[in-house]
């Protein structure tokens, strides 16, 4: 069994984000962290109640994103990080902004989450976070040296950057691959917009085994088309109040896609 198959029990999940309000170092923020934990804990509350599978904690809040974040950052992230996972027996995965993928590792192996997003694993890529450079060498000796069953989910041709070279998608994903990540990532140009249905098939078709998930724009009328040819989905905006990002988890939406998903599940029986 793989690691990503038993950290989602042989499941095609459904992730739900946690996104922080800006943490200490970031422009943005308030001053209080508290409050940043309470609001986290609310959105961690209203996605397991509202029957997701699985969540990821990411510091959404920190724009402009950084590609090396200050050090007060990431304990801050951390902390919270730590607190939220004594609440939560689901899946839990870290995503640190942007490409941050060595403190990802860290936090995970520290405070005990079970995966993690590395947006540029073996590709080059800029965008408005500045350039990114592949971080699947640096990650992947970064776990020898720290072994733990953390599984990396990595992105291809992540939302909000655009190639510094063209490589062919093939490529790109032999490298994922080859690298070592456990899942692949197939999203859309920027948050909230999905890929194509045929995307996702195509890197499935040059994954082979290794797992694919949708990583952006998915909801209630698309889910089940996207979970009929993927291993999972990452869900933000559709999970919030009025299906806006910015907004709090909204529990009842929650439900209603989980719902629906079960439903489709169970007339395909």
């Amino acid at each position: 069994m793989t690691v990503f198959e038993r950290i989602f029990e042989n499941k095609k999940p459904v992730i739900g984000m946690v996104h922080l309000k800006p943490l200490p170092g970031a422009p943005l923020y308030a001053g209080d962290m508290e409050a940043v934990y309470e609001a986290a804990l609310a959105d961690l509350t209203a996605l397991t109640e509202g029957g997701a599978g699985a969540v990821i904690v990411e510091n959404f809040g920190d724009i402009p994103y950084s590609t090396a974040n200050e050090l007060i950052t990431y304990t801050a992230f951390a902390n919270i990080a730590a607190r939220l996972r004594e609440k939560c027996r689901l899946p839990m995965g870290i995503n640190v902004q942007f490409n941050n993928c060595e403190a990802e590792w860290a936090i995970a192996y520290s405070c005990g989450y079970d995966f993690l997003r590395a947006e540029v694993f073996a590709e080059n890529r800029m965008g408005p976070n500045g350039v990114c450079e592949a971080a699947g060498p640096s990650l992947m000796r970064f776990k020898g040296r720290y072994p733990k069953d953390i599984a990396i989910l990595a992105d291809v041709r992540v939302k909000h950057t655009f190639s510094l070279a063209e490589q062919p998608l093939g490529f790109t994903v032999e490298s994922i691959v080859e690298g070592g990540a456990d899942a692949l990532i197939c999203t859309g140009i920027t948050t909230g917009k999905s890929p194509d249905v045929e995307d996702v098939r195509e890197m499935k078709r040059l994954a082979g085994s290794v797992p694919v998930i949708v990583g952006s724009g998915v909801n209630e009328r698309t889910v089940k088309d996207f979970l009929e040819v993927s291993d999972g989905a990452i869900i933000g905006s559709s999970f919030k109040k009025d299906g806006k990002v910015l907004n709090p988890v909204d529990r009842t939406r929650v439900k209603r896609l989980m719902a629906q998903l079960r439903q489709g599940q169970e007339v395909r029986r």
